[in-house]
């Protein structure tokens, strides 16, 4: 690392940072979120409430901080050296290491894929139930792939934003109009109850928010993002790349934790268990009003939808990082991974008329093999001083990631064991 960028970051400016300024900040970490929010993410937050009422709101805030700090190293690195982590893997690791980590996110995001646009065709399906959910989906698709092709940074931030705003009007509104009671909600959640000993659910509550390729991801859009920027310092750009990733894990914590209530307040208290978002849509209907439903809906819509273009748009970007090509969306090699991305997952619904069990297997073991090899390869990066001189982690932050280290290698065992039957 450059001495300059020691002395920028040793001696920093005062640098006053107006609220516009920070505004103008916002934009990867809503990505992240997108992509973080997608219909599995909704479907665990709707079962959970519905099984255990308010008693999983103290994990999600949980979640939400451990995904804070498991990211926060990924802008120090970007913004300080320059490179994003799947280059900093390529780079000080091997370009072998970072071929395989994308192909394990490759894998992933085809069979998670299916889930997504089939999510936002659920969401579909219920205004319009005369389009078949393949059509839906095939559609949904077919417009993400457009957006990402175009390949303007700018205009996926900015759909993206959107889509996080839809999120949290959808669900917090869904959530406040279900009427729950506010004393109980915060005795009850957070209480710090371990939802009957299901320790397996609060690990996989906190692992929602933590899939592999978020880190890589932030790592990526925020290097779009400042790449072109010539008059603003480090210095600004890590204040204002941490406020964006703050801000956006709280609405994180909000979106999820408006579901759970939502949850608990209408199906916990009826014994009513569901068993994904779609059927917590048509459930809410005849207990909350139509517009429950459709609240619910628009906001699985673009859980759905959001997370489908995170996918296609990330893959692209990891794919050119892994293989040290120059970032170009309208490269063939770019092309050809968008097509992967969003239009084999749709051919899988057609054959199969569902997610072939093996696929998703597949997908399940290798991110629960690629959590904890990313989060390990992030905290030997930040504790390189050729790559982070004085920034590199402290005491603190070395022991807060290695705490998150430790419950990602649990989620990854715990995967394997599970295929294998040993649990």
């Amino acid at each position: 690392m450059s001495t300059e960028h020691n002395r920028e970051l040793e001696s920093p400016r005062r640098e006053k940072i107006k609220l516009v300024d920070y505004l103008k900040g916002l934009g990867p970490a809503a990505i992240v979120v997108a992509g973080i929010i997608g219909p599995g993410t909704i479907t665990t937050m709707s079962v959970t409430g519905s099984t255990h009422g308010y008693q999983a709101l103290w994990i999600v805030v949980l979640s939400c901080i451990f995904a804070y700090y498991y990211q926060e190293p990924a802008i120090r690195i970007t913004i300080i050296r320059k490179i994003t982590i799947m280059e900093g893997v390529s780079r000080y690791i091997g370009k072998p290491a970072a071929i395989f980590l994308f192909a394990t996110v490759l894998v992933g995001a085809v069979a998670f894929q299916a889930g997504n646009f089939t999510g936002a065709a659920l969401a579909l399906n219920y205004f319009i139930p005369d389009i078949s959910l393949t059509v839906w989906a095939l559609s949904m698709s077919l417009v993400a792939l457009v957006i990402a092709w175009i390949g303007v940074y700018k205009i996926l931030e900015n759909i993206n934003k959107l889509l996080i705003a839809l999120m949290i009007i959808a669900f917090v509104l869904t959530a406040f109009f279900s009427g729950p009671d506010i004393g109980e909600l915060i005795t009850t959640g957070f209480s710090f109850q371990t939802l009957g000993g299901e320790y397996w659910l609060i690990l996989a509550l906190l692992a929602t928010t933590m899939p592999p390729n978020i880190v890589l991801g932030l790592s990526a859009f925020t290097k779009s993002k400042y790449k072109c920027t010539k008059n603003l310092s480090s210095t600004r750009q890590l204040k204002l790349s941490k406020f964006d990733l703050r801000l956006n894990m709280t609405f994180t914590a909000l979106i999820s934790g408006a579901i759970i209530v939502c949850a608990g307040t209408v199906m916990f208290t009826q014994g009513i268990e569901v068993t994904s978002a779609q059927e917590m849509a048509v459930q809410l209907t005849p207990l909350l009003g139509r517009y429950a439903g459709i609240l619910f809906s628009l906001g699985l819509w673009a859980a759905g939808f959001s997370s489908g273009l995170y996918q296609i748009s990330l893959a692209c970007l990891l794919m050119n990082e892994a293989i040290g090509k120059e970032e170009d969306f309208k490269a063939a090699r770019s092309r050809i991974i968008m097509i992967i991305t969003s239009l084999v997952p749709i051919f899988i619904i057609m054959l199969f008329e569902a997610v072939p069990i093996e696929l998703i297997i597949t997908a399940q073991a290798l991110n629960g093999l690629a959590l904890p090899i990313v989060a390990a390869t992030v905290l030997v990066l930040c504790n390189k001083k050729e790559v982070l001189g004085s920034a590199v982690n402290n005491t603190r932050q070395n022991i807060i990631y290695s705490l998150i280290l430790l419950v990602v290698s649990v989620l990854a065992i715990r995967v394997f064991l599970d295929l294998f039957g040993l649990i």
